[in-house]
């Protein structure tokens, strides 16, 4: 039996019927013939714009009301953001699929007439209503905001997304923490009837300084940035029809989240966040937070590795030992690419390492900067710059992910030697001078490499090392040194170098 038609049910506001006009459009890709209609509804959740969710007596506020409705056959579908879903919610009806995931990181917005503010009383008043978000960010902003912040203050907020920037830039606050899913998809949307809230919400953040929080120190809530199509349990048409269209990666990752917070009893009041994302080198899984009883956990690691991950070493095997032993180059600053820099104006500008920004170096505010991970991004904020994300040391194949919010050409700042990589244009900005006394590798056996040059070297000096054990972090790092090794096999990916020595060494 084919379904002719599938009637889509999701609350009222713009993002919930831009999320469900986008698994419609998804349907009709995959079948022309089905006719796709809409309708909303308003649920607990929506009619109380005061409460703090965190302090809402139920779970599923914006979700069990819409429920009732597919359970009495009044629609065939709802298309809910999975963030919402409360763990539980029964046997009648069933989450059949997810389309892609969109992205799962917080985005923070600072209203740019309270800058001066900010800086002279050295206090910021962010709206946000997550506790998760509160527990997070607090650390994040003392050390990776460019402003000293002696005081950072939460204030409750409600609302839908357009409301909630209007609050800010209205004077509630000087800053917002949203999902940036969220903005994406109420810019990015590609339906008519909301063309011009796109260009609204376009407007609303050109008044605004924006960053993207890492995920290594912000995980999402569970299921953040992911749409959860939920459907009768005994409807085996619509099931199939979901399932169809469904992106099964992104299902793992999320039912994944959604396990560890059930661990921790589930729920808009815990101050916990989870994240997991595929890469090519397996799961990466961000987790952060505070239990109910008061007991702090942090992990970001990988699920994954190849098959090197269960290998063991002595101290006294591994290089380096410590951090403090990584020593190949001096790092001398071509002069001349000051005033290049000084004179770069709407570019996005990717930062590989602390030292690819000369001293003397100013960035126009014209510019987005975007660091290679979190090391660059602090040390830049101490200089008092505004970087707008970073990709977690995750290397240039890290998608930013930040069309939505501007479209503007990229330009890497780096060294003189560097591959060829994914952003073509390259101001050179350092030299790398070789030490004259480079390690002595001994009878060590397993490597970590911080950079492909610092390979390149020590496999001329030492070419026996080819055979040892090695290990990186990914991007153009891994890249390069698998295309130098005789098995390339022996090459695994760690998060840090710390990650990888823990790994080896049980001390």
């Amino acid at each position: 039996m084919e379904k002719k038609e599938i009637k889509i049910l999701s609350r009222k506001s713009d993002l919930a019927q831009i999320q469900a006009q986008l698994v419609g459009l998804e349907i009709n890709r995959k079948f022309p013939d089905i006719k796709i209609s809409y309708s909303t509804k308003t649920t607990e959740g929506d009619i109380d714009k005061f409460s703090p969710l965190s302090e809402m007596k139920t779970t599923g506020v914006f979700t069990d009301d819409l429920r009732q409705n597919l359970i009495e056959g009044k629609c065939d579908a709802i298309v809910h953001s999975w963030k919402d879903m409360p763990i539980d919610i029964g046997e009648e009806t069933i989450i059949s699929g997810s389309l892609r995931r969109a992205d799962e990181r917080d985005i923070l917005l600072v209203d740019k007439n309270k800058v001066n503010q900010i800086k002279k009383l050295k206090k910021i008043s962010i709206l946000s209503s997550s506790p998760r978000r509160v527990y997070n960010l607090k650390n994040f902003i003392k050390d990776y905001f460019p402003y000293n912040c002696n005081e950072i203050v939460f204030n409750n907020i409600r609302g839908n997304i357009p409301t909630r920037i209007k609050k800010l830039l209205n004077g509630d606050g000087d800053a917002l923490v949203v999902a940036k899913a969220a903005i994406d998809r109420l810019i990015n949307n590609p339906f008519k009837d909301f063309s011009e809230l796109s260009k609204e919400i376009k407007h609303y953040i050109n008044q605004c300084l924006w960053m993207v929080i890492p995920l290594s120190v912000n995980p999402s809530a569970p299921g953040q940035g992911a749409l959860a199509i939920e459907t009768k349990s005994n409807d085996k048409i619509t099931k199939k029809i979901i399932k169809d269209i469904s992106d099964p990666l992104s299902i793992t990752c999320v039912k994944k989240e959604r396990e560890i917070l059930k661990k921790y009893g589930g729920g808009c009041h815990q101050k916990i966040g989870v994240t997991f994302f595929p890469t090519f080198f397996g799961l990466v899984k961000s987790e952060k937070g505070e239990s109910e009883n008061g007991k702090t956990f942090s992990d970001w690691s990988v699920l994954k590795f190849n098959e090197n991950s269960n290998l063991s070493a002595k101290k006294d095997e591994i290089f380096p030992e410590n951090n403090s032993d990584y020593k190949f180059f001096k790092r001398i600053t071509i002069q001349d690419s000051i005033n290049k820099i000084n004179s770069l104006n709407n570019h996005c500008i990717w930062i590989s390492r602390k030292s690819a920004l000369p001293e003397g170096a100013l960035l126009s505010l014209t510019n987005i900067v975007w660091a290679s991970g979190l090391k660059t991004w602090k040390s830049l904020s101490k200089r008092g710059i505004w970087v707008n994300g970073c990709s977690d040391s995750m290397g240039e194949d890290f998608n930013p992910n930040i069309s939505s919010l501007c479209h503007l050409p990229w330009i890497k700042l780096t060294h003189s030697n560097a591959v060829e990589s994914l952003i073509q244009n390259v101001i050179y900005t350092y030299e790398l001078k070789e030490e004259a006394n480079l390690p002595d590798f001994g009878n060590k056996k397993y490597f970590y490499w911080m950079s492909s040059s610092a390979f390149k070297v020590s496999i001329t000096k030492d070419p026996k090392i080819l055979d040892a054990f090695h290990a990186c972090g990914p991007g153009n790092t891994f890249k390069e040194i698998q295309k130098m090794l005789k098995d390339p096999s022996k090459l695994s990916v760690h998060l840090s170098y710390d990650q990888w020595r823990e790994s080896l060494i049980n001390e």
